[in-house]
């Protein structure tokens, strides 16, 4: 969110202060979990009902109170602070907004004393670190100690990442780790070991550790000081998803799971796919279509970070603001008023039990009322929908870190296939390499490997193991290098390939779309590859029962040795395979997924997107899979999360064409006999087919449907 807020403590200790003849509920505690869902927003103008309308100058108390009011009935059940208004008035916002039953979220800047582009000072490895650190929380943090309700405290380096090698230090105390770590002196520079494959990894995690080995001396600290809220981490959109190298963080080293998650309660995910770019590489940055494919995918690295750890997630949600990004609003955008409420709505869809806007109100009187109805609606559960998390996926997909790092190249246009699986499939999470720990993959039936080449030889073991003792892989790619970027035969082995091709198209550079000033390419090399020249192919209809033609790009030959080729390419290229190994069997598909899909946004081919989508969803059934939601609308999202005695099911429109849907929830814990519509409290008809619910949808544009899944009534 790229905010700095900080606040003294005098000025703190005036928040705990009844306003002078202003009589307020004494609302003071905070139940955990809430009997609410925490949604907040920062104190500012509203664009339509009572309250403040920007004019400069001091507020009234009446102005104070109507704007908490206007926020509240938008569904908003938290503020955040500071409020950078003056200090007596910041003392009644906050007083009266906790009278009211809301809740405070409190940025404190960055305690950890961390930065992007230079190394820490002091060195997180120096024993003045902790000592510095300590000095800075208590000055900060102390005068939080008596304020009522306080929920959560962001304290930590806003969207952290490692800003290229400027941000090493070379010091003794780093030097001195090094060597305990690895047993050799630390390199002085890192472009000569690009050569040698084990001292470039040993080097960039060693690099990249160095904020969770000073989030782990801060920590324990900040819980000292205050252990009741949650502190909370904000991590960024792109850098350390995938998408670090060749972006802001110049290299690829930096990847949530991987720093790991017990150095904070609470992680909030920060990424805006309507307001501005979404930060993928090349000609696809250009046309960010379909525009959910990145936060579906970077939501997954998220949901797979907070759910491991046992921590809460968030979600900042971008909103139609001036002081937020203002060079990308424009009557397009303004157009879109439904924006802010798919996002949130799309975000609690996904797992997230936190909201914050940022920045600030809308501005738009259509944008306000629209996030208000969407929040309204999430209201309606209560805190019951905290008790309920997302339904773990049938599926997962890898994110493979090893060859992030070794072969330094993107990995997050790679969301567009995530995406494609999700719509043909219904659900998909996401598992880090770090994860493959045994044969078992954290109880998946399903792993998705969509270009993965390169695999550390016992995670490849693992996955073989994990195929033959009944598990199912699909792929469009064949890792056939090992953690030292050596030959690896395990994979051609599971797969009865004896080779296989693993090209893509090479994107570079990120197209920023500003419409109040020219937009540019930011980080594209001057020899940027030209990306129209690349091989392209075709499975004609009648190959996988297809009825069409559907054009590929970038077709992956191979050679066969034990796999049933089930379709080809009119080149003959094998189009799919099949091989059962074990109990357990694998499917690969001869081409990228993402180049193939991609060029169907391009070109605008909404048949060959549906008859490509027909395709990977005929594969989890033939090995017996099933989602457990499925939306038969590929631009209608329908997501579920539940426990063992209640379900919800979000169902989002997302910019379709089509508004009806068929959507089937497999039987969950317990046996759906009633559905409720939310927005209205109406009972909903569905039909039951064995194991299955089916409800037929009409979702307007620009809506969200909201469902409650009950057990029959006893």
């Amino acid at each position: 969110m790229f905010m700095r807020l900080l606040v003294c403590g005098c000025a703190l200790m005036a928040l705990i202060v009844p306003a002078a003849g202003e009589e307020l509920s004494p609302v003071r505690t905070l139940e955990s979990p809430p009997d609410f869902f925490p949604a907040a927003t920062q104190f500012s103008p509203v664009p339509s009902g009572k309250g403040w309308k920007g004019e400069e100058g001091p507020l009234s108390e009446e102005i104070l109170r109507d704007t908490i009011d206007t926020i509240r009935e938008h569904g908003f059940t938290g503020l955040e602070g500071p409020t950078h208004r003056p200090p007596e008035e910041e003392a009644y916002i906050l007083n009266y907004a906790q009278s009211r039953g809301m809740f405070i979220s409190w940025h404190a800047g960055g305690i950890e004393n961390f930065g992007r582009d230079t190394p820490p000072a002091p060195c997180v490895y120096s024993p003045e670190y902790a000592k510095t650190v300590r000095a800075i929380a208590e000055e900060r943090l102390k005068p939080l100690a008596a304020m009522p309700r306080l929920y959560n405290v962001f304290p930590y380096q806003d969207e952290p990442f490692t800003g290229g090698e400027k941000s090493f230090g070379y010091n003794d105390e780093v030097k001195a780790e090094f060597k305990k770590r690895y047993g050799y002196d630390l390199p002085p520079d890192l472009n000569s070991l690009r050569e040698e494959p084990q001292k470039w990894r040993d080097v960039l995690e060693f690099r990249t550790s160095k904020f969770p080995d000073g989030w782990r001396q801060v920590y324990p600290i900040l819980k000292e000081i205050l252990p009741g809220p949650k502190m909370t981490l904000t991590h960024d959109s792109h850098n350390t998803f995938g998408a670090g190298v060749g972006s802001n963080a110049e290299i690829a080293i930096d990847d949530v799971y991987h720093w790991g998650g017990d150095f904070a309660d609470m992680f909030v995910f920060d990424i805006y796919p309507y307001m501005m770019f979404d930060f993928r590489f090349g000609e696809c940055s250009k046309l960010p279509k379909p525009r959910i494919s990145q936060t579906h995918y970077a939501f997954a690295h998220m949901r797979n970070l907070a759910s491991h750890h046992g921590k809460d997630l968030g979600f900042w949600v971008g909103t139609y603001n001036p002081a937020w990004f203002d060079q990308y609003l424009c009557p397009e955008l303004q157009a879109k008023h439904w924006s802010e409420r798919e996002m949130s709505t799309t975000a609690v869809a996904a797992g997230a039990n936190y909201l914050l806007t940022g920045y600030k109100i809308p501005v738009d009187a259509g944008h306000w009322a629209s996030l208000g109805k969407g929040l309204q609606l999430i209201q309606k559960t209560g805190g019951r929908l905290l008790k309920a998390p997302k339904v773990k996926a049938n599926a997962c997909m890898l994110f493979p870190r090893t060859q992030y790092i070794q072969l330094q190249e993107e990995f997050f246009n790679v969301g567009l296939s995530f995406e494609l699986f999700l719509r043909a499939f219904g659900e998909l999470d996401l598992i880090h390499e770090d994860q493959i720990t045994d044969d078992q993959l954290e109880g998946y039936p399903l792993l998705v490997l969509f270009d993965v080449k390169l695999l550390p030889k016992t995670a490849a073991e693992r996955i073989a193991g994990f195929v033959r003792r009944g598990g199912v892989v699909i792929a469009d790619c064949v890792p056939q290098l090992d953690e030292l970027r050596q030959p690896l035969e395990t994979m051609k082995e599971l797969f009865g390939v004896r080779q296989a091709a693993t090209e893509r198209i090479h994107r570079t550079g990120c197209w920023v779309p500003y419409r109040k000033a020219a937009p540019y390419w930011f980080s594209r090399p001057d020899n940027a590859p030209d990306e129209s020249r690349h091989l392209s192919d075709a499975i004609k209809a009648g190959e996988i029962n297809l009825s069409t033609d559907i054009p590929v790009v970038s077709p992956r030959a191979c050679v066969v040795s034990k796999a049933e080729v089930l379709g080809r390419l009119a080149s003959e290229v094998p189009a799919l395979m099949h091989h059962k190994i074990g109990k357990g069997q694998v499917f690969l598909l001869g081409f990228c997924v993402q180049d193939t899909y991609f060029r169907m946004w391009q070109e605008d081919n909404p048949v060959a997107r549906e008859a490509l989508r027909s395709v990977v969803a005929s594969l989890p059934p033939k090995a017996g899979i099933q989602a457990h939601v499925y939306s038969s609308n590929a631009d209608i999202e329908a997501s579920l999360r539940a426990n063992d005695h209640e379900g919800f099911l979000f169902v989002i429109n997302h910019e379709a064409s089509s508004l009806e849907t068929v959507v089937r929830v497999q039987e969950l814990s317990f046996s759906i006999g009633r559905i409720i519509d939310l927005a209205n409290n109406a009972s909903v008809e569905f039909e039951r087919k064995e194991a299955v619910v089916e409800v037929k949808m009409t979702v307007p544009l620009g809506e969200t449907r909201l469902l409650s899944l009950l057990p029959e009534k006893k």
